[in-house]
């Protein structure tokens, strides 16, 4: 009987945690523009969101724009947090 409750408290806590749909880690590195002097700057990126976490999904999406084209990190340049959200920002390939 211990077992059953013990698999079903698992099973609830592993389907709870799959439904989330965020990532905890990305592959580019937010930074300010003195932090990326010795930097190769490549490419300018923007993002929208709307709703309740507009800056969130706007950030998100122009962070993933700048990890599919291999960026190492993002400096904003713009965030406009009118209706909808908009964010501009320069991603940069550094070599360390």
């Amino acid at each position: 009987m211990l077992r059953f409750f013990v698999s079903i408290l698992l099973v609830t806590l592993l389907s709870g945690c799959a439904s989330e749909e965020f990532e905890l880690y990305h592959r580019i590195n937010e930074a300010y523009d003195f932090e990326v002097t010795h930097c190769d700057s490549f490419a300018m990126v923007t993002g929208l969101g709307r709703g309740e976490n507009a800056l969130a999904d706007a950030k998100l999406s122009a962070i993933k724009q700048g990890e599919e084209i291999q960026g190492t990190h993002i400096v904003w340049l713009q965030i406009d947090q009118g209706e909808p959200t908009r964010v501009v920002a320069v991603i940069y390939k550094c070599l360390l």
